[in-house]
């Protein structure tokens, strides 16, 4: 197994954490709740918002693996204009879920919802 650019593993068990060293974004894969359709989820949080993330219905830690070698550096950049200092907001939604979005205050640019797990956080 080759060592990945930029990332450490924070933990193995019960869930597999990665930190970035540069940008300090995260990668979780973790056991989706009840109401989700896979029981596995995978996701690269940067700043709170995640960038990636993907069902599966088995402990599918390659699958990560080759997203972080493909994302050493992951950042949270406009896509309207050449802004990276974009403001992440959230609200609370049932249980242990959080809706985060991100807006970009130059050009107002804002994203879509996304929900953030327990285990992601």
């Amino acid at each position: 197994m080759t060592r990945l650019t930029n990332w450490t593993r924070e933990s193995r068990t019960p869930t597999l954490a990665y930190r970035n060293i540069e940008t300090d974004a995260r990668a979780v894969l973790h056991r989706a709740p009840d109401s989700y359709v896979h029981k596995w989820r995978a996701a690269i949080l940067v700043d709170g918002y995640p960038v990636w993330s993907r069902g599966f219905a088995t402990k599918d830690a390659s699958s990560l693996r080759d997203e972080l070698e493909k994302r050493p550096e992951p950042d949270l950049r406009c896509p309207e204009c050449p802004n990276n200092e974009v403001v992440v907001g959230q609200k609370s939604a049932d249980g242990a879920k959080i809706q985060r979005w991100f807006e970009c205050r130059e050009c107002g640019y804002e994203s879509r919802s996304a929900i953030v797990y327990g285990s992601e956080r």
